[in-house]
């Protein structure tokens, strides 16, 4: 439960702080060896920001990091720049890095990227899961289709959450800069809020029914994410 809502609210500073994916930059950082040590993991990521600053001035960043199966880590930042992101060649960003490979991946056409980059911190490939030995069922399996930079559709099968048992207890899985704005929540009826939104269709959608039969009672709680920067 505690990872899940370390995600969650992970989600919604991701999507308080960026307007502009075209202002941004994902980086995924990983260890050519099998590095499990946490306290190295922040250590490493801290000293390549400050070699990353010196070299491509003022931004913020949101980062997290992900565990594998078998106990190795990597980070996944997102660089928020006050303009148009720097083209930054995949090789130099690796040089600054100077613990493994880096990838660096494109943001285009998401509307809620909160949903989706937290997406790779809880779900992990079927084929991965197979091949580290990580136990799930039938039902956590899901289709989905990937999109890459050229705009190529590639369909693979993921297991939902089956990273999630694998974060230490207590482990502070994401930090922010201190230019990250922290998320305000409000709170409406549906109505009011469909009538504010009018004919935009939300960006993710989700619904819980309560329902008491002995008490002839019954509601419904309904979850919505609209990216309101998009007509």
């Amino acid at each position: 439960m505690q990872v899940s809502q370390s995600l969650k609210r992970l989600r919604d500073y991701i999507n308080t702080n960026v307007s502009d994916v075209k202002n941004c930059k994902w980086v995924t950082l990983t260890y050519k060896e099998n590095m499990t040590d946490t306290k190295r993991l922040y250590t490493d990521f801290k000293n390549f920001i400050k070699r990353f600053k010196y070299s491509y001035g003022k931004f913020e960043y949101i980062v997290a990091m992900e565990p594998q199966a078998r106990g190795a880590w990597h980070c996944h930042c997102i660089f928020i720049f006050p303009d148009t992101a720097p083209f930054i060649p995949n090789d130099t960003i690796a040089e600054i890095w100077g613990h493994g490979i880096t990838k660096t991946k494109k943001l285009d056409n998401i509307d809620n990227l909160g949903a989706y980059l937290t997406a790779y911190l809880g779900d992990m490939d079927f084929s991965s899961c197979m091949e580290e030995g990580v136990s799930f069922s039938a039902d956590d399996i899901k289709e989905v289709t990937e999109i890459d930079g050229k705009q190529l559709k590639t369909p693979k099968k993921i297991v939902k959450g089956a990273r999630l048992c694998m974060y230490p207890p207590k482990f502070n899985l994401y930090r922010i800069s201190r230019g990250i704005k922290p998320p305000v929540k409000e709170y409406h009826c549906y109505s009011e809020i469909k009538e504010k939104e009018g004919l935009r269709q939300p960006t993710y959608s989700k619904a819980i029914s309560l329902i008491d039969s002995e008490k002839d009672f019954s509601n419904k709680i309904i979850y919505e994410y609209y990216n309101t920067k998009r007509q």
